[in-house]
């Protein structure tokens, strides 16, 4: 007896995928999910003191090449696994503000994406018991303590710069940018991925194929969505659906879009397919600046005991110069503290003695563009610091960083910066010459095919559906027309409930 077609099919199993696929099955449909990385997940990727997966070359990661300025090159690297990149990230699960959330809903004329209206779900996906919280979904969340001495050192010297101490960073109504411990997606230790939450064991009614690589999805003459080409093996398969969800990610959905013929038509032909639909397919690209900077603790401290890898994160607004094109967005940049040297994480120096602190402008002005090169592999280009608001961002959170680090409570713990002093040390224009030379990414694209009413301007509607095409949708972070104002995997999650429930 031949098997009965999928009601649905959806690829890629991370971060918005798994929440979806297993929400559509709940509700009785017949869905397919397919993965391109290993199904299940290695019991490596469980491990929440490393970050090892998530360096170029890794079996369970895909990279990129990116450009963040002229003359600066970053490889960008993606998860290849169940789970996507909450399989492999510092499992940051900070919520999305209510003001992202209705610029959201405001820009695609949709109710749903406001903060009001998904409220609710966050209890559907958060098992949090902190804080008055009563979550009873999926994804574990805590909090790093309180008493590890950078996080005490950090907290301290934020209120003494003037900052709320906010215990309840996923707090609603929203906190005040202030310093408090992040909320990460782990527990005892462990890394809680959304194959882990929602995939471990599979809903009824949902089929998981791992190892299969979709390739293009098809159509009918009348640009009706038909099914998928996988291969699998070398081997090319083509599986038949009426519905197919993309899921693959800001970057590889993209790519697959224009594969299939849904693009700019130069850069639909270029790759070798037929023009089904003319949208503005990676058109804009939105994602972290992000610096690092590094300093020497002593023994004691780079060797406390600690459960979770990122600790204590501030937030403050650049309330950018006004003579500059940049909205004043509360919350903007971040200071995030990792409390485990990064050359021991990433398993690329297990003697480094160093701590760090990421420094990230969370919202950019100018968008970048994500480009096919001549073999249709994606290349993406950030144009970080083009414009004055963006360096007066990015300036606000190196010298508030700089601040923390120089403060009297980190002193005090041994703290001795590897940089040179930016607090007051560097003019503007010194300053962002240092910012370009240290540039990285915080690896948090969005954007690439953003909701919209307009399909000149946009890619899919507010129920993450293509312009155009029937059948076909859209459920991951390239749908954000900006990125949140916070790491972005909760949000993720978010995505995938929001355009399940409008399925």
């Amino acid at each position: 007896m031949t098997p009965r077609a999928p009601d649905v099919i959806v690829v890629g199993a991370g971060g918005s995928g798994a929440p979806l696929a297993a929400r559509l099955a709940e509700r009785g449909e017949r869905v397919l999910l397919l993965e391109a990385g290993p199904v299940p997940a290695p019991h490596s990727t469980r491990d929440g003191s490393s970050l090892a997966a998530a360096v170029p070359g890794h079996p369970l990661a895909v990279s990129y090449r990116g450009t963040l300025t002229p003359g600066r090159d970053h490889t960008v690297v993606r998860g290849l696994v169940a789970g996507g990149s909450t399989a492999i990230n510092g499992a940051y699960f900070r919520r999305p503000r209510s003001r992202d959330l209705d610029s959201w809903a405001a820009v695609a004329a949709d109710h749903r994406w406001s903060a009001s209206a998904t409220l609710p779900l966050w209890a559907e996906i958060e098992g949090d018991r902190e804080y008055g919280h009563r979550g009873s979904g999926p994804m574990p969340i805590t909090r790093s303590s309180l008493d590890h001495p950078l996080s005490a050192a950090l907290l301290t010297a934020g209120v003494e710069l003037g900052l709320p101490f906010v215990p309840d960073q996923n707090a609603s109504p929203d906190p005040p940018p202030g310093v408090g411990a992040l909320p990460t997606n782990t527990r005892d230790g462990q890394r809680w991925s959304t194959a882990r939450a929602w995939l471990e064991p599979p809903t009824s009614g949902l089929t998981i194929r791992g190892g299969c690589t979709v390739t293009r999805v098809l159509f009918n003459r009348g640009g009706q969505t038909t099914g998928v080409e996988i291969v699998v093996d070398d081997a090319v398969e083509a599986i038949r659906a009426d519905r197919v969800v993309l899921c693959a990610g800001a970057i590889a959905t993209p790519q697959l879009l224009v594969h299939s013929g849904v693009g700019p038509p130069g850069a639909v032909r270029a790759a070798g397919a037929t023009v089904v639909r003319d949208l503005p397919v990676g058109a804009q690209l939105h994602d972290h600046p992000q610096l690092e900077l590094r300093f020497r603790v002593p023994t004691e401290v780079l060797d406390h005991p600690t459960e979770t890898t990122l600790g204590v994160v501030v937030h403050g607004s650049s309330r950018c110069d006004p003579g500059t094109s940049a909205e004043d967005v509360p919350g903007d940049v971040e200071v995030l503290s990792v409390l485990r040297p990064m050359g021991r994480l990433l398993d690329s120096d297990t003697g480094d003695t160093s701590l760090s602190v990421l420094v990230s402008a969370l919202r950019t002005e100018q968008p970048g563009q994500l480009l096919l090169d001549s073999g249709g592999i994606p290349r993406l280009d950030f144009r970080y610091l083009r414009t004055p608001g963006d360096r007066a961002r990015l300036r606000v959170a190196a010298r508030l960083a700089a601040a923390l680090l120089a403060s009297e409570p980190l002193l005090q713990i041994g703290v001795r910066p590897e940089y040179p002093s930016l607090e007051g040390g560097l003019d503007d224009d010194a300053l962002d010459d240092w910012m370009r030379g240290r540039l990285s990414t915080a690896l948090h694209s969005c954007g690439t095919t953003p909701m919209g009413t307009d399909p000149s301007t946009s890619v899919v509607n507010g129920r993450g559906a293509v312009h155009g095409i029937e059948g076909l949708h859209i459920a991951d972070l390239g749908i954000l027309p900006t990125t949140p104002t916070s790491g972005p995997a909760a949000s993720a999650v978010l995505v995938g409930l929001v355009i399940a429930n409008a399925l």
